[in-house]
């Protein structure tokens, strides 16, 4: 699967009606509503390795960890460390979950044998509250009001959200997913622009690895780079 972002940050309330009366004119299948929390981390400048710390009074680096959690993976967290590496978080416990239709879960055999962190709360707020010493939160992105069209028979998912950095109106975000395609081409989204009029906005189609692809990860990596208000 490929994906982009696009961010409409000139957005005004009939650019987005306009947008969602285009999608639904062409008979998609409405998925339902969806929300989001993107949440982003600096490394403390004062938390120093132990064989740095004669050496220096304060980090001479800077890191950033992004965390991304999308209420269509009930339970679950995307982190992205320094924009190179990613990891799913899913506080979901798989005997729990029962017959519900969960991406991510605690396998039985992890929990049983003690082979999970066995968190509760999610892996953002674990992060703020107590990796304090490490990682300081500098900002929040929410998404609301999010819409979910799949269109061509699930050939292509088409994601909206309307953006707020602590209250104000940020833009209009479009999430475009094609499942049927494997290859890192920012090309291949030019049709699907075209054809359902997305309304022009800083597009990002980058991934983490092109010969690895990595859906949640990729998808984090293109809203840390589309989100950097």
């Amino acid at each position: 699967m490929v994906s982009a972002i696009i961010l409409v940050s000139n957005a005004t309330p009939d650019t987005i009606l306009q947008f969602h009366d285009q999608l639904s004119n062409e008979l998609p299948v409405l998925k339902g509503n969806w929300n989001f929390s993107f949440k982003i981390f600096r490394n403390n400048p004062y938390s120093i390795p132990p064989e740095k710390a004669l050496e220096l009074s304060q980090s001479d680096e800077s890191k950033y960890l992004h965390t991304w959690s999308p209420s269509y993976l009930p339970g679950t967290g995307v982190a992205l460390i320094n924009k190179s590496s990613s990891c799913v978080f899913s506080q979901v416990i798989a005997e729990e979950a029962g017959n519900e239709n969960v991406e991510f879960t605690i396998p039985d055999a992890h929990l049983h044998q003690g082979a999970t962190t066995g968190l509760n709360d999610p892996f953002d707020y674990f992060v703020a509250q107590k990796l304090q010493s490490m990682w300081t939160q500098r900002q929040t992105v929410k998404g609301d009001g999010g819409e979910i069209y799949e269109l061509e028979n699930e050939r292509v998912i088409i994601r909206t959200s309307n953006v707020f950095l602590h209250g104000v109106f940020k833009g209009l975000l479009i999430q475009i997913e094609i499942p049927s395609i494997a290859t890192a081409d920012p090309t291949v989204f030019d049709p699907v622009i075209q054809r359902y009029r997305i309304p022009h906005g800083r597009l990002c189609a980058e991934v983490l690895d092109p010969n690895l692809l990595d859906k949640y990860g990729d998808l984090c990596l293109q809203l840390a780079e589309t989100l950097n208000f």
